[in-house]
């Protein structure tokens, strides 16, 4: 079974109608099932006990028109496993949603606002995830995509996964722009080198490839 004890942001910038996602793991390629993006939808990380297809799933059901907290009920109301998964979402308007089963492994955390969601299971210390809040409030006016790798960052100094990480991601998309994924899976300094990744693919040159 596919269990990703791990810390995550998913965002959303209404008025630019960005999204981002971003998470890391003391385990390899998180990004292979935990993160996902449907464009001008929302974006959303299925964690803890992992079930990959919850992603489409949700978003999905999202772009039909269910609200947040409806699209999670439909998916999980018949789920035997559901106590042991953690979910979080935003959509394109903002509109945040948490699940975090009873069973999750502790130090588990969770805080949703406007326009974002945080959370993290299996964690070093219980500021995990009131630093990555803190971050991603204090960086209104970064870049969106490094906002969310601040946020990370933050996490991980305030104690992480922890077993420490092992691989990161992050997706973004921006209208008319096909979606970003960068993936480190597998690292001894995952955020390092995904920070070093962003930077790379918003060079000058990269960025001119990424606006085609």
């Amino acid at each position: 079974k596919n269990i990703y004890m791990t810390f995550s942001i998913v965002a959303s910038n209404p008025s630019t109608k960005e999204l981002c996602v971003a998470t890391s793991t003391g385990l390899v390629a998180v990004g292979d099932l935990v993160p996902c993006i449907l464009p001008n939808v929302g974006a959303i990380c299925v964690q803890a006990t992992v079930n990959p297809s919850y992603r489409a799933t949700i978003l999905n059901l999202m772009k039909k028109g269910f609200s947040n907290e409806s699209a999670f009920d439909h998916v999980l109301k018949n789920d035997k496993k559901k106590e042991h998964r953690q979910i979080i979402v935003v959509n394109a308007k903002g509109q945040s949603h948490i699940f975090s089963g009873q069973k999750i492994i502790d130090i588990s955390d969770s805080c949703m606002e406007d326009n974002f969601a945080i959370a993290g299971n299996m964690l070093a210390s219980a500021s995990v995830i009131s630093s990555m809040k803190k971050t991603f409030l204090n960086n209104a006016n970064v870049f969106f995509p490094k906002r969310l790798l601040l946020t990370l960052i933050a996490g991980e100094e305030a104690g992480g996964d922890k077993r420490g990480c092992m691989s990161a991601a992050m997706e973004y998309f921006k209208p008319n722009r096909r979606i970003m994924t960068l993936r480190i899976d597998y690292s001894n300094n995952p955020l390092k080198e995904l920070s070093m990744a962003l930077e790379q693919r918003f060079s000058e040159e990269c960025k001119e490839a990424f606006d085609r």
